[in-house]
């Protein structure tokens, strides 16, 4: 009996011992294999782009010029549309027009007037022929007036006054009766498919465009006219490049917090030129990236692609391949300089072992979730 007790105690310790001991190492691989990161499939070599100080404007694209046509019911009566939607009209082109049809008629009536004036002025006008005639053939003694008198009597220049008067009206309300909507700028026609009353007829954009953003009070003083930013559309991350072209003193909003009644900080408006419109739509929203500060980023020159007279580099945006448009500076030992279109930290790629697109999926887990998807469908 004492060596069964014995034998229990024993059993106890080996698995007190195993369960100190042997366990927590075990798990403790196991752990270890979970927690080691999988091997990049991709054989990808980094650049990291340095710390710098930057602003961001956030913004979106704007057209340089926009106007919307509305019904205008005193104009009259308002004939078909001459454009199409989508169609790009050059400045002064006749894009619809209006007949004021009540006016046409005052018109008619007044042509009317004009004409029955103009046939008692005929008629005046024989009537003193005649008694002009008469005279001449009267002796001095038998005229009992003068030519003057004759022509006072008739007063022609009074139906000529009339006649002129109505003829003028006429020339000035003609002139009213059609107006012509012509485009005051060269732009992109936009017809709205729904029809209403507060629905503009049409609208015309502009093909120029620009980023219409915002800074807040902490970096007013820091953005410049004339500074070169990156411009990255959020939508699909492409980057241009453009300059700062105007910066307003005047804050556009003041945010308060509606408990403690304390004001946080303004925001100022600010207009981004670009120097391509590559890609860029109207309504896009962009980030805009300002360096501040003057030394430049050399990269290795390994990581540069070229797309025509475009130089870029792919870089790795949180699992993504994005593309980054740059401006290059000198080329030194170290690398190629580049004087814009790079964020701090961009990870670029510098080179690869398997063939790397713009787009494709660098993080396996969201390769993973994209392969699903597609089984799904």
């Amino acid at each position: 009996m004492k060596k069964k007790k014995w034998l229990w105690i024993g059993l106890v310790a080996v698995a007190i011992l195993a369960a100190v001991f042997i366990l927590p190492n075990y798990l403790g691989k196991e752990n270890e294999e979970e927690a080691m990161p999988e091997e990049d499939p991709f054989g990808i070599e980094y650049y990291m782009v340095p710390p710098m100080e930057q602003i961001f404007v956030n913004g979106v694209v704007t057209p340089e010029q926009s106007q919307e046509f509305y019904q205008e019911e005193t104009l009259g009566t308002r004939g078909d549309l001459l454009v199409e939607n989508g169609q790009i009209v050059e400045e002064g082109t006749l894009l619809y027009d209006y007949t004021n049809e009540t006016m046409q008629k005052e018109i008619n009536q007044l042509y009317n007037e004009a004409a029955r004036l103009e046939t008692d002025r005929a008629n005046t006008a024989y009537k003193q022929q005649l008694a002009i005639d008469r005279w001449y053939k009267l002796t001095e003694e038998e005229r009992v007036q003068t030519l003057e008198e004759i022509t006072m009597e008739f007063n022609l220049y009074e139906l000529d006054s009339q006649i002129e008067e109505i003829y003028s009206n006429i020339i000035s309300m003609e002139e009213e009766v059609y107006t012509e909507v012509t485009a005051p700028f060269t732009g992109k026609v936009v017809i709205p498919e729904e029809k209403k009353a507060d629905v503009p007829l049409m609208k015309l954009i502009s093909e120029n465009f620009y980023v219409s953003g915002t800074v807040n009070e902490k970096d007013l003083e820091k953005v410049a006219v004339g500074q070169v930013a990156d411009i990255t559309v959020i939508s699909n991350d492409f980057t241009t490049l453009g300059k700062v072209s105007f910066v307003d003193t005047t804050p556009a909003s003041e945010a308060a917090d509606p408990y403690s009644q304390t004001s946080s900080m303004s925001s100022y408006p600010v207009k981004l030129s670009f120097d391509s419109l590559e890609r860029i739509v109207n309504g896009y929203h962009v980030q805009a990236t300002i360096n501040l500060e003057e030394s430049q980023v050399v990269i290795p020159k390994e990581a540069i692609h070229q797309e025509g007279e475009t130089m870029y580099v792919l870089v790795n945006d949180f699992g993504t391949v994005a593309r980054r448009v740059i401006n290059l500076g000198e080329e030194t030992a170290e690398g190629v300089a580049v004087t814009s279109g790079l964020e701090a930290e961009d990870e670029i790629i510098v080179s690869a072992e398997a063939d790397i697109q713009e787009g494709d999926f660098l993080d396996p887990a969201m390769m993973e979730t994209e392969s699903g998807a597609e089984g799904e469908e």
